[in-house]
């Protein structure tokens, strides 16, 4: 038979339901800092997460959270509940405290927790912004190894129990865990951002090698011309070609130098292109050009040179060919709710007939130009996002015969 203890040995019923009350404030305690946990998202949330929603709960009346900074050997303040954290999330008067002082210092020394029921009589105990004389001391433990103290005091003697012990080891167990959650996140964002970065200067890389490939076709065409009119001993023609290729070069090389112009400084190289062509054409071809009003030429910006292998297309390949009627270039410039939008529009023999044309080896003619804008536009969409876009429609006259292309540039605003 089981030998009951006498009545005074016995607890009362009133310390009964009093530690099972405590009891059940702690898994509660427990249960909400769990919950709590999963909104946090850095270590310093974390600490906090303890020192205001897990330590309150516990009834504490004074708890700081140290961590431990390890090239210092220094357990840090880093929050608090109580006297140590008057408002919001600031410290007053933060202390530090080396590993192996103190009986925070024992425990970082240690990995293990300690519990002293009178602090006067503990040579370690240091004193921070009051004298109490209650103290206890968990570790943060992860993998065996001490992120932090979780430190509570409190002005009674022999107020903290093996209970409290217990609660909090099991509360710096989950802290813990989610700190390694946290760093493991931040590792893969940072690695995440080191990859954008590193392919973002790749593609910085690839815009500016494609940016320089473009001069080089300018030059070649210009040069050629004019080279063809001191053949012919046409001095005018080209002294005058000779002018106007200085200028458009130094506006090109002006432009190249970063990845985004002003419309402004994009509009001047095209007319000088323009120009340089018809001189190149003998006016073959006539060119209006429309800029809408409500445009702002100095603000809008966009990449370099991006329109000009259009132009060029359309004149080398849509009017320089056709035989009848006279040859039309419009350019528009037009903004349409949050796009820039430059129309290239040409009367000419269109894109079915110019392909035909094109596939005589004697007049082939590769639009490398072409086909380099599309792979700036391409980097330059990866990179900043702008939605910039080529479209091309073929145009046809009211008898169903080819009356030319269409090229619609549109670009995201604003850009600056």
């Amino acid at each position: 038979m089981k030998r009951l203890a006498p009545p005074s040995a016995r607890p009362s019923a009133a310390s009964q339901i009093r530690t099972l009350r405590e009891d059940l404030e702690a898994e509660r305690a427990i249960t909400f800092f769990a919950t709590s946990l999963l909104n946090q998202n850095t270590v310093g949330e974390v600490l906090w997460d303890v020192a205001k929603n897990c330590i309150a709960r516990l009834n504490f009346v004074d708890c700081v959270v140290y961590w431990l900074d390890h090239e210092r050997s220094m357990l840090v303040q880093k929050a608090a509940h109580g006297p140590k954290n008057p408002i919001n999330f600031e410290i007053f008067q933060p202390i530090d405290i080396p590993v192996g002082e103190g009986i925070v210092g024992a425990v970082a020394r240690t990995g293990q927790p300690e519990l002293v029921e009178d602090t006067s009589k503990d040579p370690r105990y240091i004193k921070d912004d009051a004298m109490r004389f209650s103290e206890i001391a968990v570790p943060i433990l992860l993998d065996g190894k001490v992120l932090g103290v979780i430190d509570a005091e409190h002005p009674q003697k022999r107020f903290f129990r093996n209970r409290h012990v217990t609660v909090l080891m099991t509360v710096a167990a989950l802290c813990a865990q989610k700190i390694k959650q946290v760093e493991v996140e931040q590792a893969y964002r940072q690695a995440e951002r080191q990859l954008m970065e590193t392919n973002k200067r790749v593609a910085e890389t690839k815009l500016l090698a494609l940016r320089t490939q473009m001069n080089p076709h300018f030059i070649f065409n210009s040069l050629n011309s004019i080279n063809k009119f001191i053949l012919q001993q046409d001095a005018d023609h080209a002294s005058d070609l000779l002018t106007k290729f200085s200028r458009l070069m130094r506006q090109v090389l002006d432009n190249s130098k970063t990845e985004w112009v002003s419309l402004r400084n994009e509009l001047k190289a095209l007319e000088i292109y323009l120009e340089l062509e018809q001189l190149r054409c003998d006016n073959k071809f006539e060119v209006r050009l429309y800029v809408d009003p409500d445009l702002d030429l100095d603000t809008i910006h966009l990449p370099p040179l991006i329109t000009q292998p259009y132009v060029e297309n359309a004149i080398w390949h849509g009017l320089l060919p056709k035989k009848e009627g006279s040859a039309m270039l419009q350019i528009s410039c037009r903004k349409q709710q949050d796009y820039l939008t430059i129309e290239i529009n040409d009367n000419g023999i269109g894109r079915v007939a110019s392909a035909q044309l094109r596939s005589n080896p004697l007049t082939n003619h590769k639009a490398q130009g072409v086909k380099l804008t599309e792979e700036r536009l391409q980097l330059v969409n990866e990179m900043y996002g702008v939605a910039a876009r080529i479209d091309i429609a073929d145009q046809y006259d009211a008898g169903g015969a080819s009356a030319g292309t269409c090229v619609y540039f549109t670009l995201k605003l604003p850009y600056s």
